[in-house]
């Protein structure tokens, strides 16, 4: 089995535990994807948003809708690899704090504005501010965590989006029905500043060697474990080149593409099919567009920590993938609302078992030096191709009058993805 595993267990050498603060760095990452995810909730929640829609000339037109999101997404995936870098330069620190500053200013802008194209240029800034925060991320992850405790430090993680969406689209819709469509904006604009920013700053460090709150005994678990890897690693050395010819890398970059086509187009389109095409009242589509949030996050918390105990990483990324495309396929097939929102949930419940195991993946084949770089290059490009699901299935939407297109193309993805996985997962990875 090539799974990789930590030098010693969560005890010094004399038997005594070692410190937890590496934590308390992952839960900043856990708040700062919280909110990360509140900006995907707000565009999803606006597009069923009468309001928002008449503001802007959106009524009747499905395939600008989706621009919405794809406006996001494009500048997101392209910073991602030319902005991600800086995390391995300048430190992932620094990156991150000026990076959620950034979010908070896009907001404003969104929240101000009256006009479609203004809104366009408000998703360009928040897409490319976003752009670093998975390779700083995987960054942070690759020097704070042993190989041993991956899994469940970014099954902490990835969880954060899933919590931000769960929490967000109630919230955000009762600030609608009070305060209007800009509210939404303005609430992040908000608590941004608060929040994310200073804890960034003031509780995190590039690595534990830089951090004087971490105590000795677990800064010296961390490094030692750290240290063992490096004759282990998969990934090879150090070279981008090497990582650029390392097949297993492009096979997951090629998983990552459906994960990410699947995650942005039900984020996009998931409220509005529930309301439209399945007749859900407002309560009932809060309740289906929420519950699927809350099923993946918790399947991703089970999960990257049960990864860490069973290793087999790659099989469950597959299992994952297959599932969720089986279980969105058939949702959009089955005539009864009510199985077709659990069909959903079940499959959202499938997709988040997969997502902290990926990363976990990805953080054995790349080198740690150029982890925020590899991580860039592979978020950037699968952002890139997935970007364009929220359009295509808007288009979709458009062209057949019906939902169903746009959900089997979601589903044919998902499968294409997981049967990428399934190749490491025959090599034991």
């Amino acid at each position: 089995m090539k799974t990789l595993s930590g030098a010693s267990g969560p005890a010094g050498a004399a038997g005594t535990p070692v410190g937890r603060y590496r934590y308390l760095v992952v839960a900043v990452i856990w708040v700062a994807f919280l909110f990360c995810a509140f900006d995907r909730a707000a565009i999803s929640r606006l597009l069923a948003d009468q309001g928002f829609l008449k503001d802007m000339g959106l009524e009747g037109s499905p395939g600008r809708q989706g621009l919405l999101m794809t406006f996001l997404l494009l500048p997101y995936a392209l910073s991602n690899i030319f902005l991600g870098p800086t995390a391995d330069r300048w430190g992932p620190r620094k990156v991150l704090t000026v990076m959620t500053g950034l979010w908070s200013g896009a907001a404003i802008w969104m929240g101000a504005i009256s006009s479609y194209s203004m809104m366009l240029i408000g998703r360009v800034i928040r897409g490319t501010a976003e752009g670093p925060l998975f390779p700083v991320t995987n960054r942070y992850i690759r020097y704070w965590f042993p190989p041993s405790e991956r899994g469940g430090a970014n099954a902490i993680w990835t969880s954060g989006q899933r919590a931000g969406m769960t929490l967000a689209v109630p919230l955000l819709t009762l600030s609608i029905g009070i305060w209007g469509w800009r509210s939404a904006l303005f609430l992040q604009a908000a608590l941004i500043p608060i929040l994310v920013v200073p804890s960034i700053w003031f509780l995190t460090g590039d690595a534990p060697e830089d951090t004087v709150r971490v105590g000795i005994r677990e800064r010296n678990y961390i490094t030692e474990n750290r240290a063992s890897e490096r004759g282990k690693s998969v990934g090879g050395s150090g070279d981008l080149s090497s990582l650029l010819h390392n097949y297993h890398f492009w096979l997951m970059v090629t998983f990552h593409f459906a994960v990410l086509a699947t995650f942005s187009g039900l984020t996009t389109w998931l409220p509005k099919y529930l309301r439209e095409a399945r007749g859900f009242n407002v309560r009932q589509m809060v309740l289906f567009a929420s519950l699927p949030y809350l099923g993946s996050f918790l399947s991703s918390l089970v999960f990257g920590f049960l990864s860490d105990r069973i290793g087999r990483r790659a099989l469950l990324c597959t299992m994952s993938l297959a599932g969720a495309a089986t279980s969105i396929g058939l949702a959009a097939l089955v005539p009864n609302p009510i199985v077709s929102g659990l069909l959903m949930m079940l499959g959202m419940i499938m997709w988040g078992m997969g997502t902290p195991v990926y990363y976990a993946v990805m953080q054995q084949i790349i080198p740690a030096p150029i982890m925020a770089t590899g991580i860039g290059i592979d978020n950037g490009l699968a952002n890139f191709g997935s970007a364009m699901a929220p359009a295509v299935i808007g288009f979709l939407i458009g062209a057949t009058g019906s939902y169903l297109a746009g959900l089997l193309f979601i589903a044919v993805l998902g499968l294409i993805g997981a049967s990428g996985a399934a190749v490491l997962a025959m090599q034991r990875y």
